[in-house]
């Protein structure tokens, strides 16, 4: 059952108009340093649509496309939200792009779209089959906005860590920091074929689905987890001490030793934002008179 579309006829027209698109993507010369590889997949899009409608139960009130390029996903969008706001950043295809979403209710502006994830409006969700040499960039701005949730098609390799468990072995900073606001979910891989030109790597879909809202109190979070995750097999006592300039017998009054003896690695990130306010990302106070401890 497709959730976007009410019919399966609409969706055979939606994957014609993908494959004319795909002709298009073999004559276009791709941009590297952009990290341009175009989407020719029906079933990659489709299934993005699906996942940013679970998202948004109905019709999504307003999605932000973050790289639109020849428009192969934004054909999906314009089905399953009130509104459409996608940004390009190659002028090339600007003339193209605002012809064919003429007569919907999609605009496309020409600049580069992670600045605008900061001023999303609220209810807006993300979608990007994301140049990957910004990977990392995009999901620290989702994270940051307001946007309450996203689909990105990201490596495969980035997804794996994004989604990692505490103890995994791809369980990071980034694992930490994403996981902290977002909910993770991944969706289904696909080979190099699904893009022109094809990439190195298989990609994977990625659902976020906000968790925790972001506020200015959150930051230094980054840096703070950046420090704790240099050295992630380390004991959690000694990086604090390393990365807060904080004796551990003044640790030990407010975390649990045996807190303290755990590896970093094997911290949840719900436990990890609790230390940050607790400690407050390195204004911490060596003299304490609060006797309360960090339950872990």
């Amino acid at each position: 059952m497709h959730i976007f579309l009410g019919a399966s006829a609409e969706l055979s027209e939606v994957c014609k108009e993908l494959k004319k698109l795909r002709k298009l993507a073999t004559r276009v010369r791709a941009v590297k340093f952009l990290g341009q590889h175009f989407m020719v997949s029906c079933s990659l899009g489709e299934e993005v649509a699906n996942s940013l409608s679970k998202l948004c139960p109905g019709k999504c009130r307003g999605v932000f496309e973050l790289g639109s390029g020849l428009g192969s996903l934004t054909l999906y969008l314009r089905y399953i939200s009130d509104y459409v706001v996608a940004s390009e950043i190659d002028p090339r295809f600007l003339g193209a792009l605002r012809s064919t979403f003429q007569q919907s209710l999609v605009d496309i502006i020409a600049c580069d779209g992670v600045p605008l994830l900061g001023a999303l409006r609220e209810g807006f969700i993300v979608a990007s089959n994301t140049p990957y040499v910004i990977s990392a960039k995009v999901l620290a701005a989702v994270v940051r906005s307001k946007a309450i949730g996203a689909v990105l098609v990201l490596q495969k390799d980035v997804a794996e860590k994004i989604s990692a468990k505490p103890g995994s072995r791809n369980y990071g900073r980034i694992s930490a920091f994403v996981q902290t606001f977002m909910e993770v979910t991944l969706g289904g891989s696909y080979p190099p074929k699904v893009f022109i030109p094809r990439p190195k790597v298989w990609s994977s879909v990625v659902v976020l689905r906000r968790l925790r809202e972001w506020v200015d109190s959150y930051r230094g979070y980054e840096d703070f987890l950046k420090c704790l995750f240099s050295q992630r097999r380390r004991v959690v006592g000694k990086r604090l001490r390393d990365c807060l300039g904080v004796k551990l017998d003044v640790l030990s009054r407010e975390l649990s030793e045996d807190f303290l003896r755990r590896r970093v690695f094997e911290v949840d990130p719900k436990t990890l934002l609790e230390l940050y306010l607790k400690l407050h990302g390195g204004s911490y106070s060596k003299t304490q008179d609060d006797s309360s401890h960090l339950e872990v």
